[in-house]
């Protein structure tokens, strides 16, 4: 190959790197108090597992305020049962993730959102999932009452 085309391809495959880098860090050190949800009245449709199959779907509309806190709009409408608690949280972008505690059982939660309007995610005790979720942004919400 010539030298002055080796020289080109180089120059551009190390650009190449550096551009991916650029974009990998920005999204590794995205601010975590920027979730990138837009605000607004959610539709979120739980699905309890029980034996590996999901029971009908229960509907919980919330409302999320401009600055208003995720964990409350999303996380907290997926606690398993009453008797569990949510700890290690860990937020960035574009999700939620946390431990949770049920009595004598643990696990894990999770959120993953695929843009600004939609999310999936589900609840896992003791290795298995109890809990799937998918929250899609529905309309504006008109008065803090809603």
């Amino acid at each position: 190959m010539n030298p002055t085309i080796r020289s080109i391809a180089r120059a551009m495959f190390t650009a190449s790197l550096c551009v991916a880098a650029c974009m990998l860090g920005s999204t590794a050190h995205a601010d975590p108090g920027d979730f990138q949800t837009m605000p607004g009245l959610w539709k979120i449709t739980l699905h309890a597992i029980t034996n590996g199959h999901a029971g009908p779907a229960q509907v919980k509309w919330k409302c999320l305020y401009d600055g208003g806190d995720p964990w409350t709009t999303f996380v907290d409408a997926m606690a398993p049962d009453a008797s569990c608690q949510r700890g290690n949280e860990h937020r960035a972008s574009t999700a939620l993730a946390w431990q949770v505690h049920c009595g004598a059982r643990t696990g894990r939660g999770r959120i993953m959102l695929d843009s600004p309007q939609h999310y999936t995610g589900n609840v896992a005790l003791d290795g298995h999932d109890v809990l799937r979720v998918e929250g899609v942004r529905s309309a504006a919400c008109t008065s803090p009452s809603d």
